[in-house]
C-alpha cells in the first residue's frame, strides 16, 4: 500500500539536523522501496509503495512541493446556485474534472505559491500536499482526510507519515498510550479530534494545514465545512437535485478511472447502489464485479435488493455468506495504527475481499461508505431547526416541520417546538445531544468526563458561530475520515476507495439545506430523485436497512472462552472504563436477541482491547 514520510526542521539548529539525518538514514535503510521526492535544507519527503514506480508521487516544478496520492483538477469550484442552474445539466461526456497528471503542473505549484487555500480550490482527491515556502515548509491533509496524516516529533525534527508501522521500523521512536482519549473513544465512538491513541502522536484533521514555526508547530484550517456551509444555500430542489446526479456520477468515475478493475460491496441500500449506477454507466472504461454478503438471521439477508440492482444494470454479482464460524483470536494481530480502528468487519471480510480481487484483477474496493451521512440519513427533526432558523416560522418551517414528521414518526408540534426553543434561546448545540444512550456496559463516569471535557469538541465546532442545528450534525457526520490502511492487509492488497465522499460531492451537500435534502417526508430524498431513473423503484423506495444483531449473538456464543478471556481481565476492565460485573453478566446470561450490547461488544471494545493488546510492545519494539 502507499506511504509518505515527511521530515520537517529547521536547518540552523544543529540537534534537529542531526535528527534529521538519523530518521532519514534509519529509514532508507529499512526498506529499499522508499523514494526521496523533496531534498532541501530543512525538508525532506519520501514515499513508498507497491504501484509502479510510486506512481501517486506528483513533484512540482522546482522540486519545492510534492502531492502525495491520487489528485484530480477542480471544475465549478464554488460557484452560486444562479451559475449552477443557468449551466444546466452537463452532457454526457463532459466531466467535471480530470487526473492532475493530465494537467500542467505548474498551475497547481502557482496555486500551491498563493497557499493551501487556494489548493483546496484548485484540486480534489486523496492526497497529503508538502510546500517550501518563503514562510516556511507546510503540509496539507486534503478536505476528504482519505490518505491519513499523523505527526510527531523527535528531537525537535516534526516528522508527517500516514503509517505507524514506518515510524516502528525506526527504531528510534517510542510511544504510550493515550488512556484519556481511549475512555472517551469507549464512551463516544464516534469521537475523532487531533489526539490519537498515542501520546505523542496527533493528527492533522481534514483539511487542516500544519506549518513549522520557531515556536513550535502552527495548525489552520484550510478549507473548513462550516465556511462552505456558509456559502449561499442551494434552495432550489431541481437544481439541487440534477447536480447531486452530475456530481456523483464524476466524483465515481473519476475514482474508477484511476483503475484497472473494482470490486464493488453493493448490500443492496441506496448509497451503494447509487455507486454502482454510476460505475454501470461507464461500463466500457472499467470493469466491475459487485459483491453481496449475507447471513441466516432474519434481518440479515439482503441478497434479493443487491440481485434486483445487479440485474437491473446487468452487472455481475457475488454472494457470500457470513458465518459463526470465525476466529476472533485472530483479532489481536491487527496493524500498529495511532488510533483504535473496528476491526471486527474486517476480520470477516478482508482476506476474502483481497483474494476475489486478486482472481478478477481488481485493484480497488468501492462501497457507498458515508451515503448514508453526506445524503442525510438521519435527524430529520434538526433540519426543522434549520428551515426556522433560515426563514422564520413560515410556511417553509411547516413544510420542514411536516416533512421530517413523515420520517422520524413525530408530531409535527413536537418537532416545531423543539425547533422554536433552539431558535429563541441561541442554544449551543451540544453533539451529544440526541446521541444513543450509553451502554450500560461503560462506566457511568466515564461517560460523564467524555461528555464534560472540551477536549473531545470538534475543532470543526469552534467556527460554530450563528449556524443551525441541523447544519452543524450534517458536517460534524462527516467529520470521521475513511480508513485507507486495512486492519489486516498484505502488500499486494487492493486500494479502498469511498467515492462518495469525494470532495466536490461532500461540498454540495453541505450547501443544499437540510431540510431540502429531507423534501416529501423521505430520508436522502434528493439522492433518491437523483437516481430515480437509474435505479429500480424497489431500491429507491426502500426505507429498511439489513441489520447484523442475530449473526452477532451467534458469533459471541462460539467464541464465549476468548471474549471473557480478553476482556474480562483485560486493559478497559482493569482502567475501569468498562464495569466488569455487568459485562460479565452480559458474557453469562441469557441472550436477549433485540440487544445491541453484542454488536457493542464485537465491534467497539473488543477491537479497542485489541489494539491495546498490540500497543503494549510498542516500547519494547523501538528500542530493538
Amino acid at each position: 500500500m502507499y506511504r509518505y514520510f515527511v521530515i520537517v526542521w529547521h536547518p540552523s539548529d544543529p540537534s534537529q539536523s542531526a535528527a534529521a539525518r538519523a530518521l532519514s538514514g534509519r529509514l532508507q535503510a529499512a526498506s529499499t522501496q522508499w523514494c526521496g521526492r523533496i531534498a532541501r535544507p530543512g525538508l525532506l519527503a519520501f514515499d513508498s509503495g507497491t504501484r509502479e514506480s510510486s506512481s501517486e508521487a506528483h513533484v512540482l516544478p522546482g522540486s519545492a512541493g510534492v502531492l502525495f496520492g491520487k489528485v484530480f483538477a477542480r471544475v465549478n469550484a464554488f460557484a452560486s446556485p444562479q451559475d449552477l442552474a443557468r449551466a444546466g445539466p452537463r452532457s454526457p461526456g463532459a466531466p467535471a474534472s480530470e487526473a492532475v497528471a493530465s494537467v500542467d503542473l505548474l498551475r497547481v505549484a502557482k496555486a500551491c505559491g498563493e497557499g493551501p487555500r487556494t489548493l483546496t480550490e484548485r484540486i480534489w482527491g486523496r492526497y497529503v500536499a508538502v510546500f517550501d515556502d518563503p514562510a516556511g515548509a507546510w503540509v496539507l491533509r486534503d478536505p476528504s482526510g482519505a490518505l491519513p496524516c499523523f505527526t510527531t516529533c523527535y528531537r525537535g525534527a516534526h516528522v508527517f507519515f500516514s503509517d505507524l508501522e514506518d515510524c516502528l521500523a525506526l527504531g528510534l521512536l517510542s510511544f504510550t498510550v493515550n488512556w484519556d482519549l481511549v475512555a472517551a473513544m469507549v464512551a463516544n465512538s464516534a469521537l475523532h479530534v487531533r489526539e490519537t491513541g498515542l501520546r505523542e502522536v496527533s493528527e492533522l484533521l481534514p483539511g487542516e494545514c500544519a506549518r513549522v514555526l520557531s515556536e513550535g508547530l502552527g495548525r489552520a484550517f484550510a478549507w473548513h465545512p462550516l465556511d462552505v456551509a456558509s456559502q449561499e444555500p442551494i434552495e432550489d430542489v431541481r437544481v439541487a437535485t440534477q447536480l447531486i446526479h452530475d456530481t456523483t456520477h464524476d466524483c465515481v468515475q473519476a475514482w474508477a478511472g484511476c483503475y484497472n478493475g473494482v470490486l464493488h460491496s453493493l448490500s443492496g441500500g441506496l448509497d451503494s447502489s447509487i455507486v454502482a449506477a454510476c460505475l454501470a454507466s461507464d461500463r466500457g472504461s472499467v470493469p466491475f464485479t459487485c459483491l453481496n454478503y449475507y447471513a441466516a438471521g432474519p434481518e440479515e439477508d439482503e441478497r434479493r435488493y443487491a440481485r434486483i440492482v445487479a440485474t437491473h444494470l446487468s452487472a455481475p454479482l457475488i454472494e457470500r455468506e457470513l458465518t459463526s464460524d470465525i476466529a476472533l483470536h485472530d483479532i489481536l494481530g491487527v496493524r500498529h495504527t495511532p488510533r483504535p480502528g473496528f476491526y471486527f468487519a474486517a476480520l470477516q471480510r478482508q482476506r476474502l475481499e483481497a483474494q476475489l480481487a486478486g482472481v478478477l484483477h481488481a485493484d480497488a474496493i468501492f462501497s457507498g461508505g458515508g451515503g448514508d451521512a453526506l445524503f442525510y440519513q438521519a435527524r430529520a427533526d434538526l433540519a426543522v431547526v434549520d428551515a426556522v432558523h433560515r426563514h422564520g416560522l413560515g410556511s417553509q418551517a411547516w413544510q420542514a416541520a411536516m416533512d421530517a414528521a413523515r420520517v422520524t414518526g413525530l408530531s409535527v408540534w413536537a418537532l416545531l417546538q423543539r425547533a422554536l426553543y433552539a431558535a429563541m434561546l441561541h442554544r449551543e448545540w451540544d453533539p451529544f445531544d440526541g446521541a444513543v444512550p450509553h451502554s450500560p456496559l461503560v462506566s457511568a463516569e466515564v461517560v460523564s468526563a467524555a461528555r464534560r471535557d472540551p477536549r473531545w469538541r470538534h475543532p470543526w465546532l469552534e467556527s460554530a458561530q450563528g449556524l443551525p442545528h441541523g447544519t452543524l450534525w450534517h458536517a460534524l457526520s462527516l467529520s470521521v475520515p475513511p480508513g485507507f490502511y486495512d486492519s489486516f492487509d498484505a502488500p499486494q492488497d487492493p486500494e479502498r476507495t469511498y467515492p462518495l465522499l469525494s470532495q466536490p460531492l461532500v461540498e454540495l451537500c453541505l450547501r443544499v439545506p437540510t431540510y431540502r435534502l429531507i423534501a416529501g417526508g423521505v430520508d436522502r430524498a434528493l439522492a433518491r430523485r437523483a437516481f430515480a431513473a437509474e435505479l429500480p423503484p424497489q431500491i429507491v423506495q426502500r426505507r429498511s436497512k439489513g441489520g447484523i444483531n442475530d449473526l452477532s449473538m451467534r458469533i459471541l456464543d462460539a467464541n464465549l472462552p476468548f471474549l471473557r478471556e480478553t476482556l474480562l481481565d483485560g486493559h478497559l476492565v482493569r482502567e475501569g472504563i468498562l464495569d466488569r460485573a455487568r459485562l460479565e453478566r452480559t458474557l453469562s446470561g441469557p441472550r436477549d436477541p433485540t440487544s445491541v450490547e453484542y454488536n457493542e461488544i464485537l465491534h467497539d471494545h473488543l477491537s479497542i482491547e485489541a489494539w491495546l493488546r498490540r500497543g503494549s510492545g510498542l516500547k519494547a519494539r523501538a528500542a530493538a
